[in-house]
């Protein structure tokens, strides 16, 4: 091979570098701390700690504020309740108070059932020839014994049944006369009418309520009965 084919050669596949032995890699400096350093971390710290002790001092304080609020607040619920307590007491005292003066004004009326309804009437005087005929040995008083007399209610149109009549005597003796001798009375009877007491409102529903069972003593033979509001069989008051 001459030098000219050997020259082309090399040019075409030059030769591979030799492989390198790695070198060592440098080692790392320590960081070296100076005294100056050390002082600066601590005075952070310290710092830090008396930050988070000053928020925690804040804190509880607030926490105790709103504690002694709460305490306060709950002190002015109890009062309230107390009041609030007081109050409806003081208003059931009143109503049951009102309820009775009401029933006792009441035993001066009686409720006459029955009596037909004319547009232009004077009732007192209708009520009056009613309590004549079952009392008459008390006639002639009772012509002033009877005080007031009026309907019951507003007079509806779609009204079938005549209203009912209020009247108030004078005094207990002829009302007491009167509902006695209305018993069982045969007048009353043949002329569909019938005398019942003026109750109120309260002693109306008490007397609903108590109804079925004062029906059922009566269906089994005993003695059932109404005293205003209250029911009572064979003596004893029905409680529900």
């Amino acid at each position: 091979m001459d030098c000219n084919q050997q020259t082309s050669l090399e040019e075409e596949f030059p030769p591979l570098p030799l492989p390198r032995t790695p070198s060592k890699p440098p080692l790392l400096k320590k960081p070296t701390f100076t005294r100056e350093a050390g002082l600066g971390s601590d005075d952070a710290v310290r710092s830090l700690a008396d930050l988070i002790n000053n928020r925690s001092d804040t804190l509880e304080k607030m926490v105790e504020s709103v504690r002694g609020d709460i305490k306060v607040l709950n002190a002015k619920v109890v009062y309230i309740e107390k009041r609030v307590q007081r109050n409806e007491d003081s208003a059931l005292k009143t109503m049951n108070r009102v309820s009775e003066l009401e029933r006792y004004s009441r035993r001066w009326n009686l409720r006459l059932q029955g009596l037909t309804e004319d547009r232009v009437e004077d009732v007192r005087a209708r009520v009056t020839s009613v309590c004549q005929a079952i009392l008459p040995e008390e006639k002639e008083r009772l012509s002033a014994a009877i005080d007031v007399a009026h309907r019951a209610g507003k007079l509806r149109q779609d009204q079938t049944k005549p209203r009912g009549v209020v009247m108030r005597f004078i005094s207990r003796r002829y009302r007491d006369a009167v509902w006695k001798a209305a018993k069982n009375n045969s007048y009353l009877q043949n002329n569909g009418l019938r005398f019942s007491e003026d109750l109120t409102q309260e002693d109306r529903e008490n007397r609903q309520k108590l109804w079925p069972h004062i029906k059922k003593a009566r269906d089994e033979g005993k003695t059932a009965y109404f005293v205003g509001g209250k029911g009572f069989v064979n003596g004893s008051e029905i409680h529900l």
